[in-house]
C-alpha cells in the first residue's frame, strides 16, 4: 500500500445477549427444482450491494469472509424467517448441502422440502412458480468502511460502502413477498420504485439516530393526499357533491390494505421486527415505525452509526498511530505496529479527524482546529492516548539511551513507601571452637550489626501540548520534549551518586567515607602498579562487622575523572608493566579491571581515582527506587484554562552509601608546576 493512501477502515461488530440479525431476499432459480426429490438448487448470496439504513451494504464472497459451519451443522429451511403465525419457527425442510461459488462469488445450496402437509404445501407453490423468493438469515461480525471514492482493501469493491469481511449464514427462509432480488433468474420487482423505498428507509435510519423525523407519507387508506380539515382539495368543484361507487371502494380499500401489509413486511424485515402483531392489529404504517425509532434508541449503541470497533482493533490503531508519529519524528522504532507504515504520512490534524470519525463523531474534517483539538481531547476518542504513547515510547527509549555510567557499578535496592527505610548488615559468626570430648560448647560472643537509612525522594517536571504544537505539527512535543527530560532526570542520579563518592561525606558510623578508620584510603599518587596494589590489598584486608573476619574483597571496577581516562586506558590495557625495567615485566593488573569514566568527578577532582568492588559481594552505594520503578513515570492531564494537554514526568529515587568496605580512594598525585 503506498504511503499516502489511507488505510481501510476495519469495523467489528460487537456482539451483544441478542446479535443483529441482517436479512437478504433473493429469487429460485425453478429450472433448478428437483420434484421427486423434492429438493431445489439455489444461490442464497452474492456480492450485489445492498441498501441497508447505514449504507450500502456488500457480503464479501471470499473464502475466508463467509463461515458456511452453521448451515452445514444445524442450518434448517424455514418459511419466512419463522415470523408467519401459522409456521413460526417449524423448519418446512433440510439443508442437504451448501457451498461457495468462487467463479460466481455466490454462495449456493440445496435444500430438501418435507413431506408433511404444511411443508408440501409450499413446495407446490414453489414448484407452481407462485413462491418465488429466498431469503437468508445471517450476522456480520467484522467490517470494512469504504469512503466514498476510495477502494476496498481487496481492489474489488469502490465506496461508499462497508465490505462485511466476516459474516455467517445460519437458516435459509422460503419468502412469499420478497424484495427485489440480485441474483437468480425469475426475479421479480415491488410495484414501489427502489429509489423511493430506499429513501424511505434511509430517512427512517436519519430519524433513528435523532437527526430528523420519520417521514410521514401523509397518504391516507387509499394512499392519496388528503386536504386540510375543514378545505376543499385544489380543483374541486365547489358545490358538486361526490359520486360514491361502493366496489371503487371496496377495491380501494384492499390495495390499501395489500399496501398496508407489504410495507409493514418489508420495514419489519429490513430492521428486525416481527410484523405479525403490527399486521393483525392493525396497526397504521406510522406507528410502525414509531416502534422501530423506539427499538433503534433502545439498542443504540454510543456510536452514532450503530457499528462500533471491537476493543481490539482499538488497542492495533493506537499502537500503530503511536508508532507511525514516532517514525515522523524521526525515532528509531524497531518493530513497527501492523498500519504503523501507512499512517505515517498522517498530520497530527489528520489524525485527530481519523479518531473522532473512528468514535462515531461526523463532520470532524469540516471542524477549525480549536474545535477539533478540543473534542479530539475527550475522553470519548484515541487521540489523547496515541499522544500519551507515543510520548512514553520517546521517554523509555531515551532512558535507555542516555550518558550515564552509575548503573554499571552501584547496588539497586527498592523502598515500598517514602517513610525512611532502615537496613541492617549483620556481622559475621565467630569462628567454631575446638571442644574436648564431654566439654561444654561455648557460646558465642555477641553478633553485631549496622544500620544504614535509606529513603527516595520524588522529582518531577512538566510540559505543555499546545494549540499551537498541534496546529503546527510540532512532533518534537512527543519525541525530544521527553527524551530531554528523562534523560535529565537520569543524569540527575548519576549526578547524586557522583557527589556522594567524591565529596566524601560522613556515613553512618560517624566517619568520612574515605578515612583512615575506614582504612580505605591510599596514599596519594597516579595509577601504577603500586598504588593500584596498594589499593587491592587494602579492598581484600578489610575485616567484618566485629573485626575478627577477614573479607577479601576484589575490587571490579576502576572508576576515574574524564582527565584520566587515558592514562588508566594505558595501564589496564597494557601487557607489560608501563614502570618497568624492560619489557619483560608484565603488568598483573592487565584487563583485571573495568574501567569507569565519568566527567561527573571532575569538578571535585582531576586527578582522585576510585576501586569499587562488585555490588553482589559487597555493599557500597544503592540506587533506591519507589516500589522497584526504575524509569520515569509519564502522564497527562487535560488543562481546564488553556486549550491542549499537559504532561507531567516524576521520579521516586534515593542515593545511599551503605558500607565504605566496598570502595577505595587515591587523591591522585597533583603535577607540579614549572
Amino acid at each position: 500500500m503506498r504511503d499516502n493512501q489511507k488505510m481501510p477502515t476495519i469495523l467489528t461488530r460487537t456482539r451483544t445477549k441478542e446479535p443483529s440479525t441482517l436479512t437478504r431476499t433473493l429469487t429460485f432459480a425453478r429450472d433448478t427444482v428437483n420434484e421427486s426429490d423434492r429438493t431445489v438448487e439455489l444461490s442464497f448470496s452474492s456480492e450485489a450491494p445492498y441498501e441497508r439504513y447505514f449504507g450500502s451494504e456488500i457480503l464479501s464472497h471470499d473464502p475466508e469472509a463467509i463461515d458456511l459451519t452453521r448451515l452445514e451443522e444445524v442450518g434448517v429451511l424455514l418459511f419466512s424467517h419463522g415470523r408467519d403465525a401459522k409456521y413460526g419457527r417449524m423448519p418446512i425442510g433440510s439443508i442437504e448441502k451448501v457451498w461457495l461459488d468462487s467463479s460466481q462469488r455466490k454462495a449456493r445450496a440445496l435444500v430438501k422440502f418435507d413431506d408433511d402437509e404444511d411443508s408440501d404445501r409450499v413446495f407446490q407453490k414453489v414448484l407452481k412458480g407462485i413462491i418465488k423468493g429466498v431469503s437468508v438469515g445471517y450476522s456480520v461480525s467484522s467490517w470494512e468502511e469504504v469512503k466514498a471514492g476510495k477502494s476496498s482493501a481487496n481492489g474489488r469493491f469502490t465506496g461508499p460502502a462497508y465490505v462485511a469481511l466476516k459474516w455467517q449464514p445460519f437458516e435459509i427462509s422460503v419468502e412469499p413477498t420478497p424484495a427485489d432480488p440480485s441474483v437468480g433468474v425469475g426475479r421479480s420487482h415491488n410495484d414501489e420504485s427502489e429509489d423511493e423505498g430506499m429513501k424511505g428507509l434511509k430517512m427512517l435510519a436519519l430519524a433513528a439516530q435523532g437527526l430528523m423525523h420519520a417521514p410521514d407519507n401523509g397518504a391516507g387508506a387509499g394512499g392519496g393526499s388528503s386536504a386540510p380539515e375543514g378545505g376543499e382539495r385544489a380543483g374541486a368543484p365547489a358545490n358538486k357533491p361526490p359520486v360514491v361507487d361502493p366496489e371503487a371502494l371496496q377495491r380501494q380499500a384492499m390495495e390499501a390494505e395489500r399496501s398496508r401489509v407489504s410495507e409493514i413486511s418489508q420495514l419489519c424485515r429490513d430492521f428486525g421486527l416481527d410484523a405479525n402483531p403490527f399486521i393483525q392489529d392493525g396497526s397504521t404504517l406510522e406507528k410502525v415505525k414509531d416502534a422501530i425509532l423506539t427499538k433503534q434508541r433502545e439498542s443504540r449503541a454510543p456510536h452514532p452509526s450503530g457499528i462500533e470497533f471491537g476493543a481490539e482493533d482499538q488497542d492495533k490503531f493506537r499502537s500503530a498511530a503511536s508508532d507511525a508519529l514516532l517514525m515522523r519524528a524521526g525515532r528509531s522504532v524497531v518493530k513497527p505496529a501492523a498500519g504503523a507504515p501507512e499512517l505515517r504520512s498522517m498530520r497530527m490534524r489528520d489524525l485527530a479527524v481519523e479518531c473522532l470519525q473512528r468514535a462515531g463523531i461526523q463532520g470532524a474534517h469540516r471542524m477549525g482546529d480549536e474545535e477539533l483539538l478540543k473534542r479530539a481531547l475527550t475522553p470519548d476518542t484515541a487521540f489523547q492516548s496515541i499522544l500519551s504513547n507515543a510520548a512514553n515510547k520517546s521517554l523509555s527509549q531515551a532512558y535507555q539511551e542516555a550518558p550515564t555510567t552509575f548503573q554499571y557499578w552501584t547496588g539497586k535496592g527498592s523502598n515500598s513507601d517514602f517513610k525512611a527505610a532502615e537496613h541492617y548488615r549483620i556481622s559475621e559468626a565467630g569462628e567454631l571452637q575446638r571442644t574436648p570430648q564431654n566439654g561444654v560448647i561455648p557460646y558465642d560472643s555477641a553478633m553485631k550489626d549496622e544500620k544504614v537509612t535509606k529513603a527516595v525522594l520524588t522529582y518531577a517536571e512538566r510540559w505543555g501540548f499546545t494549540r499551537e504544537a498541534f496546529i503546527n505539527d510540532d512532533l518534537s512535543v512527543l519525541s525530544r520534549v521527553p527524551a530531554a527530560y528523562v534523560i535529565a532526570a537520569k543524569r540527575g542520579i548519576n549526578k547524586l551518586v557522583y557527589k556522594m563518592l567524591a565529596s566524601n561525606p560522613v556515613i553512618f558510623d560517624g566517619e568520612t567515607l574515605f578515612s583512615a578508620p575506614h582504612n580505605n584510603l591510599g596514599t596519594a599518587g597516579v595509577i601504577n602498579t603500586t598504588t593500584m596494589s596498594e589499593g587491592r590489598k587494602k579492598m581484600r584486608t578489610q575485616k567484618g562487622i566485629r573485626g575478627e573476619a577477614t573479607l577479601n574483597i576484589a575490587p571490579k571496577y576502576l572508576i576515574v575523572p574524564a582527565e584520566q581516562e587515558t592514562a588508566a586506558a594505558q595501564y589496564i590495557r597494557s601487557e607489560a608493566d608501563p614502570e618497568g625495567k624492560h619489557s619483560g615485566v608484565t603488568n598483573v593488573f592487565r584487563n583485571s579491571m573495568d574501567i569507569i569514566v565519568d566527567a561527573e568527578l571532575d569538578q571535585y577532582s582531576e586527578f582522585a581515582w576510585y576501586l569499587a568492588a562488585d555490588p553482589n559481594i559487597a555493599d557500597t552505594v544503592e540506587v533506591t527506587y519507589l516500589r522497584g520503578q526504575e524509569e520515569p513515570t509519564l502522564e497527562t492531564d487535560i488543562p481546564f484554562d488553556r486549550l491542549g494537554m499537559d504532561f507531567r514526568i516524576y521520579f521516586d529515587y534515593g542515593v545511599t552509601i551503605l558500607d565504605s568496605r566496598g570502595l577505595f580512594k587515591n587523591p591522585g598525585e597533583t603535577p607540579t608546576a614549572p
